[in-house]
């Protein structure tokens, strides 16, 4: 154990971030962070899951408000309800998904077990009610816009007995794969949060921990596996969520399936007990309560869980802010400190009592521990308990965390060419560098989007020079959007250009048959416009002064091509001719060479 002195500046740290709190410079975070909501900070009222979630979006790959319940239904099964303890939930729910869904962020609302014991596991292994239970599960999110579904089944482990386990686990496996493909077929998401495959020990194995969760056989139905590395000491004092403990949940689990889709669990609470004297009684001083149904000595003596955001209120109310220690192994904090209630006595008079606690929890720093396994083990994110109800000071560091597993961004600038002639060569320069340094050698493509399309068109492949620069010869056939793209690599991310347009200007020429004509003759002109777009208005025109004057118009064919006709003028002189060929399309209008027409 060591004292950390830096706690007093944690403190300070975490009572200046409880509004929005100020994201810091540098790269996108990678998204490492997972957690759940509870109901009760998800309404107008009680905001503070939602704020937190919303705040830091950019870290986030999903998140879970705790809003459903699988309860009993008369005549047996299960039916799924919104949590009868939420107030307004309906209201709450759809205020609640307008704030997260604008952020971004996916929602994948949890649904706890709450029908009883053995009641889920007699639903599972009826084929008809398990049936009839996926179907309620699917519904609930087509219904209600969400992304997917979050299960939360501990009856299994916590209420039903190990006893019950061989005969749960097969319909357990058979209901998540079931749940999987009905959800998947909707393009919706499934999690599923288990209790620890290990035991306490550290023990890990197919017949270890909570293995009637059968991590390996429902794995490959899930999108994602939440395993709940916390509450490892609850029954009495000790360890919160010891690391080697943790550490040997994440390295079995990987082992067994792509840590790709695994979450671990982080207490973002702490648990606070009386601690005992060596007769094992709890350790009270001073005028206490002997009448163990009173609250009074169930507040002296039960165990408490103060939220991450509370606690350090706590310790200044305590004056226990630098007894703060650090267990290097359990990589969290404990504190003693004493715990002084008044209560009343049945003569009406006041009374003193102080209780000797110690308290558990992680901290920033225990959280920032566990979260780091996800860069270690490549796992989905850290997934927390609770959003809402954390120690703000946490953020910044897990912030910081996340940008130190970014990848450096891929830059490119683009030189190009606003407007052309058809036919005419153009050449458009892209320069690609990552940190300011050019990035030699790396395959970029020149993507193309015609005006009035939306779909991008890969035209060319090139690579990257020594200086990072790369230089594509086109010869444009259409008005449209130019880009790069350059796929990211070896911890860099992929790159696209900003678009530029490039205007493409009809191709127009003219030939007069006979350049010396008499008075009042004709002038015959064989035009052609490229591109060649049958039905394109082919204008004669003449120069008047400073002016051009209409003076015959004309069909193109198939080719392009067309034949104008206009009377000479009645004077004699040299006379400057063009045609214009008018834009359609994604094809500007083109003007031709003049040409001199004589008239005698």
């Amino acid at each position: 154990m060591r004292r950390l002195a830096i706690f007093a500046a944690l403190l300070a740290l975490a009572s200046g971030l409880l509004g929005t709190p100020a994201h810091a410079e540098g790269p996108p975070p990678k998204r490492v962070v997972s957690g759940w909501l509870p109901y009760w900070m998800t309404s107008p009222s009680a905001p503070e899951g939602v704020t937190s979630a919303v705040q830091n979006a950019d870290l986030f790959t999903d998140v879970s408000p705790f809003w459903y319940s699988a309860t009993a239904k008369s005549g047996g099964g299960v039916q799924v309800r919104i949590n009868p303890n939420f107030t307004n939930g309906a209201a709450n729910i759809a205020w609640a998904m307008g704030q997260l869904k604008a952020a971004g962020l996916v929602v994948l609302p949890a649904i706890a077990d709450g029908s009883g014991k053995g009641r889920m596991a007699a639903t599972l292994a009826d084929p008809a009610k398990r049936t009839a239970h996926v179907a309620d599960l699917v519904a609930l999110v087509t219904s209600n816009g969400f992304d997917g579904i979050d299960l939360d089944y501990e009856t299994f482990a916590f209420s039903d007995g190990s006893s019950s386990w061989a005969a749960t686990q097969p319909n357990w496996t058979a209901f998540v794969q079931e749940l999987g493909a009905a959800l998947h077929a909707q393009g919706k998401l499934l999690s599923v949060t288990i209790p620890p495959p290990c035991s306490s020990g550290g023990t890990c194995s197919a017949t270890s921990g909570y293995w009637v969760y059968n991590i390996a056989g429902i794995a490959p139905s899930a999108d994602r596996i939440r395993i709940m590395a916390y509450d490892y000491s609850v029954r009495g004092i000790g360890s919160l969520a010891p690391m080697p403990w943790v550490r040997a949940i994440v390295a079995y689990s990987a082992s067994v399936r792509d840590p790709a889709m695994l979450q671990i669990g982080v207490a973002t609470y702490g648990r606070a007990w009386t601690r005992l004297t060596s007769s094992g009684a709890y350790r009270l001083s001073g005028a206490c309560p002997t009448d163990k149904g009173s609250s009074a000595y169930r507040s002296l003596t039960g165990m408490q869980s103060p939220s991450g955001s509370t606690i350090p209120e706590l310790l200044t109310s305590v004056g226990a802010t630098d007894a703060v220690e650090w267990d290097a192994t359990a990589q969290e904090y404990n504190v003693y400190y004493d715990k002084l209630v008044q209560w009343t006595d049945s003569a009406g008079a006041t009374q003193t009592c102080t209780a000797k606690r110690v308290l558990r929890f992680l901290g920033p720093q225990g959280v920032l521990a566990r979260t780091q396994l996800v860069g270690e083990f490549g796992l989905s994110a850290a997934v927390y308990w609770t959003i809402g109800g954390e120690d703000r000071a946490q953020w910044p560091v897990i912030r910081a965390y996340g940008q130190s597993l970014a990848p450096a961004a891929t830059d490119i600038s683009a030189t190009g060419v606003p407007s052309a002639v058809f036919g005419t060569p153009l050449a458009f320069t892209f320069t690609v560098t990552s940190l300011g340094v050019p990035l030699p050698g790396v395959p970029a493509t020149l993507q193309f989007r015609r005006t009035g399309e939306k779909k991008w068109v890969d035209m060319q492949v090139l690579p990257t020079g020594a200086d990072g620069v790369v230089a594509f010869t086109v010869t444009p056939d259409a008005t449209g959007d130019w880009k790069v793209f350059v796929p990211g690599a070896g911890g860099r991310t992929e790159g696209e250009s900003a678009p530029f347009t490039t205007q493409v200007i009809a191709l127009v020429s003219a030939t007069v048959v006979d350049a010396k004509v008499a008075r009042g003759e004709r002038i015959v002109v064989r035009a052609r416009a490229l591109p060649a777009q049958a039905g394109q208005s082919l204008v004669l025109q003449v120069q008047r002064g400073e002016k051009w004057k209409n003076v015959a118009r004309a069909k193109a064919n198939g080719k392009g091509r067309a034949r104008l006709v206009v009377a000479a003028p009645r004077t004699a002189g040299r006379y400057a001719y063009r045609v214009i060929g008018v834009g359609t399309g994604p094809i500007l209008s083109g003007a031709s060479m003049e040409f001199i027409v004589r008239v005698k």
